[in-house]
């Protein structure tokens, strides 16, 4: 059985999956829910190879860095770990929703040391999901 990620983070809202593609892979991030709510949530990423079958042999990890801001005296904020490899090129860990905000999501796959994809994205954190459009 893998292991479970489990960190204090925060709330980030991923409307749409998130890609990312180079040459050597792509990567898909996902949450459950969607957009993120406080407590636990779920990330999940789908590794491809450039002729797009999947990549089962990834070291796939998450970085979530909200940045410090001088104004209020906020410190920044880190935290990572390394997603478990669930089968079938898909990758998966817990986190723990904890703060709203803009953070900088790092999603990133490699393979015997050597670095297949990476994506970074900016995402806003919610306290109360928004309500959709109509």
């Amino acid at each position: 059985m893998g292991r479970i990620f489990s960190v204090a983070l925060i709330a980030i809202a991923i409307a749409s999956p998130v890609s990312a593609q180079t040459r050597a892979a792509s990567l898909t991030l996902t949450t459950r829910p969607s957009p993120l709510g406080l407590g636990q949530n779920l990330f999940e990423v789908i590794v491809k190879d450039a002729k797009g079958q999947p990549v089962t042999n990834a070291d796939v990890s998450l970085l979530l860095v909200m940045p410090a801001d001088p104004k209020t005296k906020h410190p920044e904020m880190r935290t990572e770990g390394k997603l478990n490899n669930v089968g079938s090129g898909k990758y998966n860990g817990i986190a723990i929703v904890t703060m709203a905000g803009d953070w900088d999501v790092t999603v990133a796959a490699a393979r015997n040391g050597k670095e297949l994809a990476r994506k970074t994205q900016r995402l806003t954190a919610y306290l109360k999901t928004p309500s959709k459009a109509k």
